[in-house]
């Protein structure tokens, strides 16, 4: 088999990227080793419940953001999100606070339960609003300097530096030291800061807040995440790519430093699929340890990636229940359950009795995803894989961790211990209306999804990452790129889609000089989406 493009991966990064160059005239070939396309997002379906997985809500749908800008120019008529009104409750004993839409109404709240510390209230919110007039113009940025001449990235850069000054004046506000700074700015108290618990760095503190004033929380259309995995597929399809499920890429083949195409295994025995360019949409620890000789990236970057401050996996517990979430008190915004008087870290420490729990009712944003009059709800943790002795794994023969009794008895173990909390904190009679539930671990994400550590995003932004330049689309390997989370900083579906534009612009910049200027212009905001599809 001979392609143009061989993509590892059919989450949303190696779809979008697929779907991107197939309209551009590229032919391309997306292998996934699962038996469904979708990555993290696609879920799960038993017994009529569907299950998503990862998305809490979603962001960069409005007219510029960055998931709209990729979709967009796929196909004008994609599956639109719709606007999420309550978005993120914030509990414990001593306090409730409810973000929401009306950010007004989001400060009042906080003055109320916390009214000695109006002054630095005030002056919170005012910095998040001005991140918000940040946010917004960082749509303009979406664009990668690696995408770039040397001559637009002094144009960009110099464009940047103009704005983003309410950035930089927060950004040295990290880490666990950092933070506890940050928050002193405003706060006098240790209640209020405990909001914030978890948060590892100022300006994650205040953009939940901007991306509210901007109104930029979405939750997923009817029939959930999945139907953009189900419609980026058909795009492919429509566009002549082949998308090849069940089968895992073994290695990347190489004409000395030059990647050719990748060999594969699948129920037909394994075969080599030859192309120009292989784009690893997919874990980047894996490509570099497993798919690549030995010597082919350095041990410096291959370490630099591994020890990189990456976000947690996760403990999660999906449960169907015989009524509605409603019922049991339950509303469309995702809930923190918190445990007050903790340090820092304990907030995720993996342990269940007192790490944060985030607790979301898919079935009240969306009907559909259920039998009519029942429900789901999804509680997650953080957690980490190292923890509880690799989650009493065993060790088998070959050196693999292997999940026997041991293992499934403390999943259910945790997962009951999480149920609990979340019936004695928050919802009496949740136990009485529990169908069958599922649980996962850090071992269950890994596995499904072959990510480091069982990671859910990858890499975090922030400081130390960018100090280390861990994030890049480039490789050691000529041909060979980086086009999944991996390759930016950060997570979710706006980093994925960023990634898919940027490393179809890179593609484009080399081989098609025409289309690439079109796609800039339109990714700049220069031109819009119907002049980019009558030339592109």
């Amino acid at each position: 088999m001979k392609y143009d493009i061989v993509i590892i991966g059919a989450g949303i990064s190696g779809l979008g990227l697929g779907a991107l160059l197939g309209k551009a005239g590229y032919n391309c070939c997306i292998v996934e080793k699962e038996y469904h396309a979708g990555g993290y997002i696609a879920g799960y379906s038993r017994k009529d419940f569907h299950f998503d997985t990862a998305i809490h809500w979603l962001n960069q749908f409005d007219s510029s953001g960055i998931a709209h800008k990729l979709f967009n120019a796929i196909d004008t008529d994609y599956p639109k999100p719709i606007l999420l009104d309550k978005i993120h409750r914030y509990k414990s004993k001593n306090y409730d606070i409810l973000l929401q839409s009306d950010i007004e109404k989001v400060k009042t709240d906080f003055i109320n339960q916390f009214p000695d510390e109006e002054k630095g209230i005030n002056l919170f919110f005012k910095h998040a609003l001005e991140l918000s007039k940040v946010s917004l113009r960082m749509n303009d940025f979406v664009r990668n300097h690696e995408s770039m001449g040397i001559f637009e990235k002094a144009i960009y850069y110099t464009k940047m530096l103009l704005f983003i000054y309410p950035i930089f004046k927060h950004l040295k506000y990290s880490d666990d030291k950092g933070i506890k700074l940050g928050l002193a700015k405003y706060f006098k108290g240790d209640e209020i800061k405990d909001v914030f618990n978890s948060e590892k760095d100022l300006l994650s503190c205040l953009f939940p807040l901007a991306w509210a004033q901007i109104k930029d929380y979405y939750k997923t259309p009817p029939g959930g995440s999945v139907k953009y995995v189900n419609w980026l597929s058909e795009q492919n399809e429509h566009f002549g790519n082949k998308i090849m499920l069940n089968t895992e890429a073994t290695s990347v083949l190489l004409d000395g430093n030059i990647a050719k195409g990748i060999v594969v295994k699948n129920k037909s025995g394994e075969e080599k699929i030859n192309a120009k360019y292989v784009i690893a949409a997919s874990d980047l620890p894996s490509l570099y340890r497993k798919l690549l000789p030995i010597n082919a990236i350095s041990e410096k970057i291959k370490s630099k990636i591994e020890n990189s401050e990456q976000y947690t996996s996760s403990f999660t517990v999906s449960i169907a229940l015989d009524c509605p979430a409603e019922e049991l008190g339950f509303g469309e915004e995702l809930i923190s359950l918190s445990k007050n008087n903790l340090q820092r870290n304990q907030h995720e420490s993996s342990d269940p009795n007192i790490s944060k729990l985030s607790i979301i009712a898919p079935s009240v944003r969306d009907k559909s995803i259920c039998p009519e009059k029942k429900g789901i709800i999804t509680i997650y943790m953080a957690a980490d894989i190292e923890e509880f002795d690799f989650w009493h794994t065993e060790i088998s023969e070959d050196g693999e961790r292997k999940r026997g009794k041991a293992y499934r008895d403390f999943k259910k173990h945790t997962a009951e211990i999480i149920i609990d909390r979340v019936k004695n904190e928050l919802s009496p009679q949740l136990r009485e209306h529990i169908i069958f539930y599922d649980a996962a671990t850090p071992f269950t994400y890994q596995r499904y999804s072959y990510n480091y550590r069982g990671t859910m995003m990858g890499q975090r932004p922030g400081k130390v990452n960018i100090q280390n330049k861990v994030a890049s689309h480039f490789t050691e390997v000529q041909n060979l790129l980086i086009g999944g989370q991996w390759a930016e900083l950060g997570g979710g579906i706006p980093i994925a889609a960023r990634s898919a534009i940027n490393t179809a612009l890179i593609i484009l910049r080399k081989e098609d000089k025409r289309r690439y200027r079109l796609l800039t212009k339109y990714v700049d905001g220069k031109i819009n989406v119907n002049k980019l599809n009558e030339k592109f």
